[in-house]
């Protein structure tokens, strides 16, 4: 049986089953990211490139593995530095653009959160808020909860890295929420820990404004 991912891992290798061999490093790469261990993730998607160089249709592990090579790129770029993050970070959205083109309800936010990363790591600040935005209203008008707290949660850190901590933390509420509605309460609390989030408030606005939303639909 297999018991971790080190076997999974082996098994992938003696078999040479291409999706074991692409899902392996992508999960790990995923989980890091989570994590904020960008480093150990930015490792992972390297072995995800290698192995998948001859793929071209975008199945549902390569449009995520794509989105977070681009994000891990951006973040590390703008950290750390390395021309060679950004011109990833380049690629990575120069590629979701392609398939956005041809299926904009799948593609559009993703790409366009992209776009927000890469202009704000090559200090294009005009552009990033209004791709973060519009990123934003895409997902929510396809229903996308997991990529609208991605979303807000890199509007927040974007804001707060500017010094609007008022509509950094906004965004993190929102983030939060999102996270916890989509399942992800583990990522929903490290947002929490990190930004020292006071929730009680939102939820309550939440509680509120739905309470309204219900009486007017009587």
């Amino acid at each position: 049986s297999i018991c971790n991912m080190n076997d999974l891992q082996a098994v992938a290798e003696s078999s040479k089953d291409i999706f074991l061999l692409l899902a392996v490093p992508g999960y790990n790469m995923l989980l890091a990211y989570w994590r904020g261990d960008y480093l150990a993730a930015e490792k992972f998607s390297h072995i995800v490139s290698k192995t998948n160089r001859t793929a071209k249709t975008p199945t549902f592990l390569l449009v995520y593995f794509t989105l977070f090579r681009g994000l891990i790129a951006c973040q590390l770029h703008r950290k750390i530095g390395g021309n060679h993050r950004l011109a990833e970070g380049k690629e990575m959205m120069d590629e979701m653009e392609t398939w956005a083109l041809n299926s904009k309800a799948v593609f559009e936010n993703k790409w366009l959160l992209l776009k927000a990363e890469y202009s704000a790591s090559i200090h294009q600040f005009s552009e990033t808020e209004t791709n973060y935005k519009t990123s934003i209203q895409v997902a929510q008008d396809h229903g996308n909860i997991h990529e609208l707290g991605l979303a807000y949660e890199l509007l927040g850190n974007y804001y707060s890295a500017h010094g609007s901590r008022e509509d950094s933390n906004d965004c993190l509420k929102k983030a939060h929420i999102y996270y916890t509605q989509w399942g992800a309460t583990a990522v929903a609390e490290k947002l929490v820990r990190d930004h020292d989030l006071n929730m009680t408030s939102m939820v309550e606005e939440l509680r509120i404004g739905n309470s309204k939303h219900s009486r007017q639909g009587e």
